[in-house]
């Protein structure tokens, strides 16, 4: 299954070997994805088994969040970016007023409260500020 997953996987593996060529960057396994740290303050973002993420959510619980992405990636193979990956990228950068507007949460969007599901992460109130997140 990891080649129908081609465009997330190979995506995930450039940007891991960009961030980790000297072995600078730190990084650990979570169940079979690894995760690695980019620092800042701009959130999270998996592709299939490379999950990267931020200076909060490096270390978080906000991982198995990210995890259900990889999920959802082992799921629908190679319409994950088509069916996740660019709405949930969309619901993120774009909708942020929408959601202020409208008291939505972030993970009540399909792509996130799915992930949220498989993931086993359970949203707290006020856990993550709006807008941290990818």
């Amino acid at each position: 299954m990891f080649y129908l997953e081609f465009p997330q996987n190979i995506l995930g593996y450039i940007a891991f070997r960009i961030y980790n060529k000297n072995n600078e960057q730190s990084y650990y396994k979570y169940k079979d994805a690894c995760i690695t740290h980019i620092p800042g303050r701009w959130g999270a973002i998996s592709l299939s088994r490379f999950i990267f993420a931020d200076d909060v959510y490096f270390k978080s619980e906000m991982i198995k969040h990210e995890y259900g992405h990889t999920l959802q990636s082992k799921k629908l193979l190679i319409l994950y970016l088509p069916v996740i990956g660019l709405p949930s990228l969309i619901w993120n950068r774009l909708f942020k007023g929408y959601r202020l507007r409208n008291k939505k949460s972030y993970y009540s969007f399909y792509t996130e409260s799915w992930a949220n599901s498989l993931g086993g992460f359970e949203e707290k109130v006020n856990q993550y500020k709006e807008g941290s997140k990818n």
